[in-house]
């Protein structure tokens, strides 16, 4: 019986949810499963029934602003954050080593490579980023003065982005193969993370499709409006609290619809607060019944998230973290798609109900269809589960 030991990125859910999504895929044909985690992927994980979860170090993730944007020079200036990546190596290792896999699956975790690489595992690294977008981030966080409007810096800004990439497109060589999880050009969710690589890592990556498994049918519309908070605590938090003060006073020209929020907080599943059309959740107790019921569909524009949408129908209200360069990137390619739209979250508080009553439009309801029937026959679990076989055999 072959094992697989995967290790999802513990920032949030999506990569943790999908990599458990592969991993039951895995299961049914035979594997032995082991998974490594930290952060929210960790307690997400430990739900899972089957699932062997051993911790790997304390929780990675970037400094973040009271609005939930990244804060970039203080997560560079902190070397607790680089203590702790060399302390997940190590442990990484001493788990590889128990587990005794036969194949490794590192979701985005470069930590894991670099462990398997040294163990001399075979491994497979999932991606919906593989390179990083950072420029526009660094001139954000610039200190307000001459320099952060120079030529001079945006030229260093840029240099310094090439440069991690270099970096970070060696690590993901030191696996076997690159799966991106996302659909293929033209139509990916993370396009402009997706496209331009170097040579070497285009030559070797397959667009599997999101590792999700859809359960939607189109008929089971109605007038709700599903609302999915997601992402680490303070991005959650910022967002939560604006809409839900926004929900206490839905305009007329709305009240004919049903507004179900998902707060995204899995240690608060169950429970629910009822305020006239308005469900409250921590967390959906049966995601894609509300998904399939749903109108649109209101989103932080995390990767996963979007890709379920989208899977069941749905065009999208695109919020994402200021700054936040992977998912304002995830926004504006749904937006180009002519999928959904994207909204500051400074102008939530002004345009949102315009803008989910722009999204009720027939046109964009009939493009996300359309959408949804062209990857209709795609099993992406299955191409997943392929590539990984095809590392092992």
């Amino acid at each position: 019986m072959p094992r697989a030991y995967f290790s999802p990125l513990g920032i949030g859910y999506g990569h943790a949810s999908r990599s458990l999504n592969l991993a039951m895929r895995l299961k049914k044909e035979g594997f032995s499963i082991f998974f490594s985690a930290y952060g929210d992927a960790s307690s997400y994980l430990m739900g899972a029934r089957g699932i062997e979860v051993v911790h790997c170090g304390e929780e990675m993730v970037w400094k973040q602003k009271p609005d939930g944007s990244p804060d970039l020079w203080g997560t560079l200036k902190s070397l607790s954050e680089l203590r702790k990546f060399l302390h997940h190596i190590k442990i990484e290792k001493e788990n590889i080593e128990a587990a005794s896999p036969d194949v490794i699956i590192s979701d985005s975790r470069v930590s894991t490579l670099i462990a398997a690489q040294y163990l001399g595992v075979p491994s497979v690294v999932v991606l919906n980023q593989p390179k990083l977008l950072l420029s526009p981030l660094m001139r954000r966080n610039a200190p307000p003065d001459e320099l952060s409007d120079s030529e001079g810096y945006s030229m260093f800004s840029t240099v310094v982005e090439k440069l991690l990439n270099m970096a970070i497109t060696r690590f993901w060589g030191l696996s076997q193969a690159s799966i991106i999880a996302d659909f293929p050009p033209p139509f990916s969710i993370s396009k402009y993370h997706t496209s331009n690589l170097p040579k070497p890592l285009m030559d070797r990556i397959a667009f599997s499709g999101p590792l999700i498994e859809p359960k939607c049918e189109l008929d089971k519309e109605e007038d709700t409006i599903l609302i999915m908070i997601s992402g680490p605590g303070a991005e959650r938090k910022s967002l939560a609290n604006v809409i839900v003060d926004l929900l206490n006073n839905v305009p007329d020209n709305m009240r004919d619809y049903d507004f179900v929020v998902s707060l995204g907080e899995p240690s608060g599943s169950g429970n629910e607060e009822i305020r006239g059309n308005v469900k409250i959740y921590k967390w959906l107790p049966d995601k894609w019944s509300f998904l399939e019921r749903a109108r649109l569909v209101v989103s932080r524009a995390g990767h996963t998230t979007i890709a379920e949408a989208l899977m069941c129908g749905k065009p999208l209200l695109l919020i994402p973290v200021p700054g936040q360069t992977e998912k304002m990137e995830n926004a504006r390619s749904i937006e180009e798609m002519g999928l959904g739209k994207m909204l500051k979250q400074s102008e939530v508080k002004t345009k949102f109900f315009e803008v989910l009553r722009s999204l009720l439009e027939e046109e964009y309801r009939e493009r996300a269809r359309k959408f949804r029937e062209r990857f209709s026959d795609w099993n992406f679990l299955d191409r997943a589960a392929g590539i990984i076989e095809s590392v092992l055999y």
